[in-house]
């Protein structure tokens, strides 16, 4: 008996000392909780309880800034064994996964969405140095290569990444949306293999050239010579669910990047919208600029790192700190655990887009 007690503390110790590794994020855990189920986030404000590969690189991302390894395995696994024909180094993921027809389990779309791509290989390539494994920046580095086939050179554009293998080039026009090009990314590529320096001057054109009155549309429409072709509808017209990101991305780039003053500015004219409304709007017209409501607390987690610490700031703060967050709140839990763990200083990226922690972990 007296052995048994002996071994169970041992058990316990060792589990208390493997938990106290991890970094204690408590708003994180509870998404975590909630939404995770055998390695896949699950949106639950979906019918068919859909997993999407933006999710798993969210969660993966996340799991990496609480030094999680073990929940990072299980999404990963997940993702590859279920989105890539089990091998992520070989086969991009497809986009979305859920309940189809018939009940039936599985794939629903098989194209990739580039921006989840991007988020898995850097994911891996700093798991790599933060973890010391080289089996993680193995899988990176695969990744970066399959990367490399979505990359296209637009005359007087530059280097940018479509959006997905099927469906974004017509006729010499390129069909590309603004909020899959975090730059902190590219430049943590870069460090790896100069070939993406140039997919960052692209993409920092693209996000100046697609958002002229300092908007952001949630797709942009690029000619063959890299002028914006005139917006015209809704995808061109209007900045909303897609576009919020933009701001977010921007605004987590490190100081320390020049482009970072270059696109605070250039965005200014949505800072003074949230402003005027006291949260981002849900939608904006990028050429007129009229808006309609303002837009769920997700959003307002993706101005934060743009709004600095005035009035507003502090009321967006207030809304998105009050709200819980679910599968069924999917997508602004997502964002709100990217604005809130910026602004808490749980994470950061550096000049060359590597994972800090101005606040320890």
């Amino acid at each position: 008996m007296f052995k048994k007690m002996i071994i169970s503390a041992a058990l316990a110790c060792a589990f208390c000392s493997a938990s106290s590794a991890m970094a204690a994020w408590p708003v994180w855990d509870e998404f975590r909780n909630d939404a995770l189920d055998n390695g896949r986030v699950v949106d639950k404000s979906d019918d068919r309880k859909v997993t999407t590969s933006e999710g798993q690189s969210y969660a993966m991302f996340f799991a990496l800034v609480t030094n999680d390894q073990v929940t990072f395995d299980g999404l990963a696994a997940w993702t590859a064994d279920n989105l890539s024909g089990g091998d992520l180094t070989k086969t991009l993921p497809a986009w979305l996964w859920g309940r189809g027809r018939g009940d039936k389990w599985g794939i629903l779309d098989t194209n990739n969405a580039t921006d989840s791509d991007m988020w898995i290989a850097w994911c891996f390539l700093e798991a790599g140095r933060l973890w010391k494994s080289k089996e993680y920046t193995k899988k990176g580095m695969a990744m970066l290569e399959l990367l490399k086939k979505e990359v296209r050179t637009v005359d007087n554009l530059g280097s940018v990444v479509l959006p997905g293998r099927v469906g974004f080039e017509d006729n010499g026009t390129v069909k590309l949306n603004p909020s899959y090009y975090p730059l902190f990314l590219f430049k943590r590529f870069a460090l790896e293999d100069a070939y993406w320096n140039e997919v960052y001057e692209g993409s920092l054109r693209m996000l100046l050239r697609s958002s002229p009155a300092g908007i952001a549309p949630d797709w942009a429409l690029f000619d063959k010579g890299g002028r914006l072709v005139p917006p015209n509808g809704d995808d061109y017209e209007i900045g909303s669910y897609n576009a919020i990101r933009t701001y977010l991305w921007a605004g987590m780039m490190s100081p320390d990047d020049p482009n970072r003053a270059i696109l605070m500015k250039h965005f200014s004219p949505m800072v003074e919208a949230t402003r005027a409304l006291n949260m981002p709007p849900e939608k904006i017209h990028t050429v007129n600029l009229t808006v309609n409501d303002t837009g769920p607390f997700g959003f307002g987690a993706c101005l934060i790192p743009m709004l600095g610490n005035d009035r507003t700031a502090g009321l967006v703060r207030s809304v998105v700190d009050s709200e819980r967050l679910s599968g069924e709140s999917y997508y602004s839990s997502m964002l709100a655990l990217y604005g809130r763990g910026w602004d808490e200083g749980r994470f950061a990226f550096d000049a060359d887009g590597r994972l800090i922690f101005p606040k320890g972990r």
